[in-house]
C-alpha cells in the first residue's frame, strides 16, 4: 500500500493602511521520510513495528517574497509609480525593471537598496528603466568625486579582484544604456557592475568599451527560442522566455530547486551510539560518533554502520516554488512551457472594459467611429503591445498557476485601497468597483482562484512548499 498524503492549498489577503499583505501558503508534493535499513521510524528509541506511527517532515521554513514598488503603466499618478517590483529570496534582493521613482519607493518600504545584488530589465521602454542607473549608483556608493588628476579610490575598489559586481539581466541596448548615462554623468562606483545580454535571434553582441566601474557580461543566446536556467543564485535557476510587445520584451522565471528535508537525528543517534558501532568507529579515528550527522547531510551519502545499519541522508523535497514575472506583452506564449506550473505569475493588464463603471466605454460609446466593445478594448490593448484582464486570465490558466496578480495598470485605475472604511466619495468608491472588477474578469478567464491587482508596497509571500508524510501504510 503507498502512504497517504495530506494536501492542501491556502491564500489570504490581508489589507492595512499603507501596505497590503499576501500571504500564499501551498502544502503539497508528497516525500519519502528518513529511512533506517529502509525502516520508518517516530522514536528511535523505540523498535520497528508492523504498524508504523504517523510521520511528518515539513521541508526548510525560509521564505520567498515579492514586493510591487510601482505599479503603473507608461506613467506616474498619484498612488502607483512606474514599474518595479523585489524578489527577496532568503538574504538576497533581486529587482525586475527600475522605472523613475524607484528609489523613492525602496526609502518607502522596508526593504533595504544595499541589499540589492541582481537587477532584471523585461525590456527598455522609458518607465522600466529611467530609475536604474540612479539606483545602481545608489547601491554601489557611487556619489562623491574628486579633483583633476587625483586618483579616485572609487575605481580601485571597483576593479579588486575580490569585489562583487552587482549583476544586471536584460535585452540588447541595456549595456550601452548604462555605459552612456554613467559616462555622461560622470558616475564612478565603488561596487562594480556587469550586465549580460539576452540576445534574440539575428542580434549582434555588443562590443563597446567598458566603463571604469564595469565588469565584461556575457553574451546570452536562446536555444530553442528560450533562455533557460541562464543563471543560478541561492537556490534558484532563473530563466526566460521571449513575450510578444512594441519592443523586445522578456518574461523571467525563477524556479527554487529541490532542498533536502531537515535531518531528525532522534532517528539516528541512538544507532550511532550503539557501542557496537561506537568501537567500530572509534577504531576508524572517529572519536564523535555525531559527527556522522553534517556528513550525512553534506555528502548526502548513506554510511553502513558495523552492526549492518544503513544510515540515509535526508531525502530531498519535492519541486520547489516558481515565480514568474512577465515585462509588458499581449502574448506571453513564448513563457508557456517554462512557467508550467508556477506558484505565482505577475502579469500586466493595461486595460479593460467596464463599461458599468467607465464612463468613456458606456453603452454607445465609440472610438475612430466604432462601438466600444470587449474585443475592441482587447484590440486596442494589443495595437499598443498591451494586455487586457482576460489575456492574464487566460496566461495563468494556460500554464496552471496557482496564483495570479496583475500589475501595470492605466492610470484610470488609481489605488485608493481596499478598506470600505476610507470612503472618499463616490470617485474613490467607483475605483474600488473597477478594480474588483477587473479582478472578477481575470478570474473568470483563469477559474483558478481570486486573481489580485497589485498596489504599490503590496508584499506577496509565498512560504515553501511543505512535503507532509501523513500516515505510512502498512507495506
Amino acid at each position: 500500500m503507498l502512504p497517504r498524503f495530506l494536501r492542501s492549498s491556502t491564500a489570504c489577503l490581508s489589507t492595512y493602511s499603507s501596505r497590503s499583505s499576501f500571504n500564499l501558503t501551498f502544502n503539497a508534493l508528497p516525500c519519502s521520510p528518513i529511512t533506517v535499513q529502509n525502516r520508518f521510524y517516530s522514536n528511535a528509541h523505540s523498535p520497528p513495528s508492523s504498524h508504523p506511527p504517523q510521520i511528518a517532515r515539513i521541508a526548510m521554513p525560509d521564505v520567498m517574497t515579492l514586493t510591487f514598488l510601482g505599479t503603473a503603466a507608461g506613467r506616474p499618478c498619484g498612488t502607483r509609480n512606474v514599474s518595479s517590483l523585489a524578489l527577496k529570496v532568503d538574504k538576497q534582493l533581486w529587482v525586475v525593471d527600475a522605472g523613475e521613482g524607484t528609489q523613492h519607493q525602496f526609502m518607502k518600504s522596508k526593504l533595504k537598496m544595499s541589499a540589492v545584488s541582481q537587477i532584471f530589465i523585461t525590456h527598455m521602454h522609458a518607465d522600466h528603466v529611467n530609475g536604474l542607473v540612479g539606483l545602481l549608483c545608489t547601491i554601489s556608493a557611487g556619489e562623491g568625486s574628486v579633483l583633476p588628476g587625483q586618483t579616485d579610490p572609487r575605481i580601485q575598489a571597483s576593479q579588486a579582484p575580490s569585489a562583487r559586481p552587482t549583476e544586471l539581466y536584460g535585452p540588447s541596448g541595456l549595456r550601452e544604456f548604462v555605459r552612456l548615462n554613467l559616462r555622461l554623468t560622470q558616475s564612478i562606483l565603488t561596487r562594480p557592475y556587469v550586465v549580460h545580454e539576452l540576445l534574440f535571434e539575428g542580434e549582434e553582441e555588443d562590443t563597446g568599451k567598458l566603463h571604469p566601474s564595469e565588469r565584461e557580461g556575457r553574451n546570452i543566446r536562446q536555444e530553442n527560442g528560450v533562455w533557460k536556467d541562464f543563471t543560478n543564485e541561492a537556490g534558484v535557476d532563473i530563466s526566460a522566455g521571449p513575450i510578444l510587445h512594441t519592443v523586445n520584451c522578456i518574461g523571467y522565471i525563477f524556479n527554487e530547486l529541490p532542498r533536502p528535508l531537515p535531518l531528525q537525528p532522534n532517528l539516528l543517534i541512538p544507532h550511532l551510539k550503539n557501542p557496537v558501532n561506537a568501537s567500530a568507529l572509534l577504531a576508524q579515528g572517529i572519536k564523535n560518533p555525531l559527527s556522522l550527522l553534517s556528513q550525512l547531510t553534506r555528502t548526502r551519502q548513506p554510511i553502513t554502520l558495523a552492526d549492518g545499519t544503513v544510515l540515509s541522508p535526508p531525502p530531498m523535497g519535492g519541486e520547489g516554488r516558481k515565480v514568474v514575472v512577465l515585462g509588458d506583452t499581449y502574448d506571453a506564449s513564448g513563457c508557456i512551457e517554462l512557467a508550467q506550473g508556477a506558484d505565482l505569475v505577475v502579469h500586466e493588464a493595461t486595460n479593460a472594459y467596464l463599461p458599468t463603471l467607465d464612463e468613456s466605454q458606456a453603452e454607445g460609446k465609440k472610438r475612430d467611429g466604432a462601438l466600444i466593445t470587449r474585443d475592441s478594448v482587447r484590440a486596442t490593448a494589443k495595437e499598443h503591445g498591451h494586455s487586457t484582464p482576460e489575456v492574464a486570465g487566460e496566461f495563468a490558466r494556460a500554464v496552471g498557476s496557482k496564483a495570479l496578480v496583475m500589475n501595470h495598470l492605466s492610470v484610470k485605475y488609481p489605488n485608493f485601497g481596499f478598506d470600505e472604511r476610507e470612503d472618499d466619495g463616490e470617485g474613490t468608491r467607483n475605483v474600488r468597483r473597477m478594480i474588483k472588477e477587473i479582478e472578477r474578469l481575470a478570474s473568470e478567464a483563469w477559474g483558478g482562484g481570486e486573481a489580485k491587482v497589485a498596489r504599490d508596497f503590496m508584499e506577496v509571500e509565498i512560504p515553501r512548499r511543505r512535503e507532509v508524510i501523513a500516515e505510512q501504510e502498512e507495506q
